[in-house]
């Protein structure tokens, strides 16, 4: 893959406040680097606009960049697609999100 195949399903950002306790697991550099500089309301990102689409992506915040994420905490980008594609996956799950929505990856064949 050359980049994410994100499909647009606005799951991600529907769930900021689970992204953010994620960061209680780095340490304070990674933290601040990672810092969600929006508000959200119920987890649901203030950027997030009606139809799903992100009013700041050329902007986005690196945590919200899954190819700049993976560049500056120096994952093998591969590898870290495939995990999150299967959090993507399991968020589509538990909001039933229509299956076109769904992103293959190689352990689906």
């Amino acid at each position: 893959m050359e980049s994410f195949p994100c499909t647009g399903c606005g799951c991600c950002c529907k769930r900021v406040d689970k992204v953010i306790n994620t960061l209680e697991l780095l340490n304070d550099y990674e933290r601040e680097l990672l810092k969600f500089p929006y508000t959200h309301t119920n987890g649901v990102c203030d950027m997030l606009t009606e139809d799903n689409k992100c009013s700041i992506y050329d902007d986005r915040p690196l945590i919200c960049n899954i190819e700049k994420f993976a560049e500056t905490f120096n994952f093998e980008k591969q590898e870290f697609y495939l995990l999150s594609i299967n959090a993507c996956n399991k968020f589509m799950d538990e909001d039933n999100i229509d299956q076109k929505f769904r992103i293959a990856n190689d352990t689906e064949k």
